[in-house]
């Protein structure tokens, strides 16, 4: 209802003016050139007396014309920007709810990953791991750094990095050991994976790998 008592408004105010402006101009600012043309009108003969009611009555029709036409086209464009007001809010509505529901879903994301990083003891996990695979595993070190600022991520996570050495593991017990990590924690991914041929051993390869995974707690600002 506000939204078109304002624009009723408007168009009365612009009405209003319009009438304003044409009075000024055909009767000055205080009606000081009514008189002046009432003596002149009197002293015309007949003939260009009918002329001049003629002619006024034409400049008349042309100021009411113009003055409707003014009417109706702000009328029409305020009708326009009213609709296109509504179609704004309506999506602004939209993205609002939107927002709501992937704002949810972050959350729930977030709190997946507080409580499998709290849950994960990096040495312990890979050692099990490689035991459960049959292979050796040196020189495991983890660290934890901050996501870059510019990323969304920055304020609410960090990264979480595991480095460690294969020093003799077959390709097949190599895949397996990947495997056996990512399956009992999904949040881990392996970031990069080096694999490089033993001197006079075919069959074995010595592999360094980083795994990378989120944990909650941002640190950059």
């Amino acid at each position: 209802m506000s939204a078109l008592t304002d624009v009723r408004d408007q168009i009365q105010s612009l009405w209003s003016r319009v009438v304003i402006q044409i009075r000024r101009t055909l009767f000055g600012m205080n009606n000081e050139r009514i008189d002046f043309m009432m003596d002149s009108f009197y002293k015309l003969s007949p003939q260009h007396q009918t002329g001049l009611l003629a002619g006024i009555a034409g400049l008349l029709l042309v100021f009411v014309l113009g003055a409707f036409t003014i009417y109706f086209t702000r009328v029409n464009a305020l009708e326009d920007e009213l609709s296109t007001s509504f179609d704004a809010l309506q999506d602004i509505k939209s993205l609002g709810a939107s927002y709501d529901q992937e704002l949810k879903r972050y959350q729930e994301l977030k709190g997946i990953v507080a409580r499998n990083s709290a849950e994960f003891k990096p040495k312990p996990y890979f050692e099990k791991a490689s035991n459960d695979v049959g292979v050796q595993i040196q020189e495991l070190r983890s660290s934890d750094s901050d996501i870059a600022a510019d990323s969304p991520l920055a304020t609410d996570f960090k990264y979480s990095t595991v480095e460690f050495r294969l020093p003799k593991v077959s390709l097949p017990r190599l895949l397996k050991f990947i495997e056996e990590v990512e399956k009992g924690n999904p949040s881990l991914n392996f970031h990069s994976l080096q694999v490089r041929t033993r001197y006079g051993d075919r069959l074995f390869f010595e592999t360094n790998a980083k795994v990378v995974a989120y944990k909650v707690g941002g640190g950059a600002q």
